[in-house]
């Protein structure tokens, strides 16, 4: 495959490691040297370069990072005519995005950055599961989650050295807010979204700015189906803008804490590499590692790298999380909601979650050379066999191959892996049950669980009775949502589709999910049924959830079964099945917020569409 990649970065050696053939593009000028202050004109007169380039060189697809190859070319009608390059050239752009895209394009007019994302050929590929999820709350087209990875190059592979190890800690990294700086004078209204959402975290940790801002607090009118461009744009505007102080905050939070902490804890055996920290907080540091050659030896010749992510970061990794794991250095970090999708805590790398955690840690690790050096090793084997820049690439030019699936799906089977993470369950929870086929397989896996399963539609719910009777369940004649009492549920052409959402125009499955007819029934959250059946939710070990499109709506009733359930399998869509259905990347976010890590997504008879996902509790 021809690639066109704009500037020099790590997708170069990405292609090259995977084969591909690179076509050298520019990027977008600004006098800084920073592609990401360049403005209308700037990104004009490069956009017009690359489509000239783009004309006789044979492309298939265009990648670039953080929006840096997003320019414009002038169309046929005058000066005010103006196209997106890549539209004017006839590819698609892939974007990595390693940043809040509001900081990516900050030499563009609001306006303009806001028309251009709506542009269905430029996927927007975002590090930050929860930034990746408000995006598509505010209805930016082709979003998706895409974690930072490693630089394709050569790294050393051999043991660590304990006898070459300096005995301390290390930090690599630059203070980045000067938000807090003495001469900035905040008003106090652009505080409040920001504190409202470290205290909702402080209880709750992992809950998006999103939910807080929208749902907890109403803050500001959340995107609506009836928005037409302007008014979105002009709620997106109040929401970033809003955020700014939160993501001041985080840095706090995430990473200024720490390195003052230590600072003052550490003196002697605390290595700050980076800058403003003398400025900031007066904290002496050396300067920043010139090449990435010397970040991979330092990474190696200490006993402890710690990697702290910065304020922009809601449940993300940073690129440190993989570069010191595929350098062979031994690493502790603050705890993130995504680090165990990507790293076994404990036996990849380690964390910390308060200070007094991360004295201890650095303390017994610094004791126990033959533990720091076998976590180092598993890590660095992690990282070199998953999470390489050129992963990434493959990751990205699936969304463009159409008969690529739209994630990795495990060859494993469900009912193995539920026995594996779970030997023994105590109590099951099967909801939308149908006809009992789940409480079936759940008997067989689990013969002395206690097994309800709810089904709220009358017709099927008496085959549902008759199957409880043969396997020893307790059949509930209830839905499953985020409130309790009554509901209209469609009926639909097929009965395993019946819904509590509307019927979705042109969607995949229409022929299934057609609407032939309702029934008014009763709802429940399961942490009310739990309160009304003296039922403990710390017995329950296990939750399926195949509700048609209303999973999420199930999954916030549940907040103390959530807290308690070791294992939830439920049904997720890739695309729009019902309307207003959650997708797969809204499930996602919530139950990784909530303490849970994906174990596994399995294909089902219509891969593209919809998958079962089986998440355990971490």
């Amino acid at each position: 495959m021809n690639i066109g990649v704009f500037g020099h970065g790590w997708w170069e050696e990405a292609c090259e490691r995977l084969s591909h053939e690179v076509v050298s593009l520019p990027v977008a000028e600004h006098p800084s040297g920073n592609a990401h202050a360049a403005d209308l004109a700037g990104r004009l007169q490069t956009g017009t370069a690359a489509v000239a380039r783009l004309a006789d060189r044979p492309v298939d697809i265009l990648v670039d990072q953080g929006g840096t190859g997003l320019g414009f070319s002038r169309g046929s009608s005058g000066s005010d005519d103006l196209k997106l390059a890549h539209d004017a050239a006839g590819k698609v752009l892939l974007s990595h995005f390693v940043a809040p895209l509001p900081s990516t394009f900050r030499g563009l007019d609001w306006q303009v950055m806001w028309q251009c994302l709506q542009s269905s050929r430029w996927g927007k590929a975002v590090w930050d599961r929860a930034q990746a999820t408000e995006l598509q709350q505010f209805g930016v087209p082709c979003v998706v989650h895409l974690p930072m990875a490693a630089m394709d190059r050569s790294y050393n592979t051999q043991p660590l050295d304990p006898a070459k190890t300096k005995p301390i800690v290390s930090f690599v990294g630059e203070q980045n807010t000067a938000y807090f700086a003495g001469n900035n004078s905040i008003p106090s209204r652009d505080l409040l979204a920001g504190i409202l959402a470290q205290s909702i975290r402080a209880d709750i940790p992992g809950t998006p700015f999103y939910d807080v801002y929208h749902e907890i607090y109403g803050l500001g009118e959340p995107p609506c189906e009836g928005d037409d461009a302007q008014t979105r744009a002009n709620k997106a505007f109040a929401y970033f803008g809003a955020k700014l102080f939160f993501n001041a905050s985080q840095c706090i939070r995430n990473r200024d804490r720490f390195v003052i902490y230590l600072r003052r804890k550490l003196p002697s055996q605390f290595q700050l590499i980076g800058t403003g920290w003398d400025t900031t907080y007066g904290l002496p540091a050396t300067p920043p590692l010139e090449t990435a050659g010397a970040c991979a030896n330092h990474f190696r010749e200490v006993a402890v790298n710690l990697n702290l992510v910065d304020g922009d970061a809601e449940t993300g990794l940073n690129m440190r999380h993989f570069e010191i794991t595929a350098s062979g250095g031994f690493m502790l970090c603050y705890d993130q909601p995504e680090l165990a999708e990507h790293f076994e805590v404990g036996k990849e790398c380690d964390v910390f979650r308060n200070e007094r955690e991360l004295l201890d840690k650095i303390q017994y690790y610094l004791s126990h050379s033959d533990e720091r050096i076998a976590i180092a090793r598993a890590g660095q084997e992690r990282t070199l066999s998953h999470h390489l820049c050129s992963h990434r690439l493959q990751t990205l030019l699936r969304m463009v191959q159409s008969d690529s699936p739209p994630v990795d799906y495990s060859t494993s089977n469900m009912w193995d892996d539920s026995k594996s993470l779970v030997p023994e369950a105590d109590m099951v929870l099967d909801c939308g049950a149908n006809t009992g086929q789940m409480a079936r397989g759940y008997r067989n896996a689990y013969p002395t669980a206690e097994i309800f399963s709810f089904e709220p539609v009358s017709s099927v719910f008496e085959q549902l009775r008759e199957t409880c009777d043969n396997v020893g369940a307790h059949p509930v004649k209830k839905a499953v949502g985020d409130h309790d009492g009554q509901a209209m549920i469609n009926l639909t052409a097929s009965p395993e589709a019946n819904s509590l959402l509307d019927f979705q125009e042109g969607n995949p499955c229409a022929k299934w999910t057609r609407v032939v007819g309702r029934e008014s029934i009763e709802v429940c959250t399961l942490d009310r049924w739990c309160d009304e059946n003296e039922i403990d939710p710390r017995r329950i070990d296990i939750v399926k959830l195949d509700v048609q499109g209303s999973e999420l709506a199930a999954l916030r009733g549940a907040t103390k079964v959530l807290e308690a359930a070791r294992l939830v399998y439920l049904e997720v869509s890739f695309v729009p099945m019902y309307l207003d259905c959650p997708l797969f990347g809204d499930i996602d976010t919530f139950l990784t917020s909530r303490g849970y890590r994906r174990h596994a997504v399995y294909p089902s008879d219509q891969p593209r569409h919809w998958g079962d996902a089986l998440y355990v509790r971490v």
